[in-house]
């Protein structure tokens, strides 16, 4: 007994792939080759649905292009899956007459639409747990910019400290040197004076030694 094929309504499909329903309209178009004929059916008196192995089809094509994988790279990805598959899908029942498929071979994946899922959302957690740390990275990396600019500014402020006091050292050299410049003049003018004070002492006393001054 052929167990009756569940379908999915779009909205429900979209809210599993956690995307919106033009981009499952997008991925529908672009790989319908792999999906069912209700998947495919744009007529307005047979609306798109989606069986559970198109489902586990776009949980595998969602999880190749967050891979970085191109269409052409998935479409080839699929095909492997459907050859791989078809084989023993016929050696699994040799004596049953074969009916030509209303549409394109479905992957046999379904069982594992629960486990592709789950590996899907640990992908997603790991990615977000990724997201945060890189955006902890840029704030430090804010705080460590702020930090350097404030240094900066701080250099700034001591070059421009040490150049003052580097001026005023030098003022203050030359004010040192104009006072030894002025008491060098008035130490050698005090000399004079007191050379000229010894000649006259010297004149005087040879003049009363001639004259007989002082005896």
């Amino acid at each position: 007994m052929v167990d009756p094929i569940h379908y999915r309504h779009p909205q429900e499909v979209a809210a599993h792939l956690e995307v919106s329903a033009f981009t499952l309209h997008q991925w529908t178009e672009q790989f319908a080759d792999f999906l069912s004929q209700e998947a495919r059916s744009n007529d307005a008196g047979h609306p798109r649905r989606y069986t559970d192995e198109d489902l586990a089809t776009l949980i595998v094509v969602k999880g190749l292009l967050s891979e970085g994988l191109s269409h052409d790279e998935i479409h080839q990805r699929l095909n492997e899956l459907r050859a791989a598959t078809q084989p023993s899908e016929a050696q699994a029942a040799p004596d049953q007459p074969q009916t030509p498929a209303a549409g394109p071979p479905a992957l046999p994946i379904a069982p594992a639409i629960a486990f592709i899922s789950d590996t899907l959302h640990n992908v997603a957690t790991s990615q977000q747990a990724v997201l945060n740390s890189q955006a902890a990275n840029r704030e430090l990396l804010g705080v460590v910019l702020q930090d350097n600019f404030n240094l900066k500014e701080e250099n700034a402020r001591l070059r421009e400290r040490m150049l003052e006091l580097e001026r005023q050292m030098a003022q203050l050299g030359r004010e040192q040197e104009a006072r030894r410049e002025a008491l060098r003049a008035e130490l050698e003018a005090r000399m004079q004076d007191l050379q000229r004070m010894v000649m006259l002492q010297s004149r005087s006393g040879c003049l009363g030694g001639l004259f007989g001054i002082g005896r």
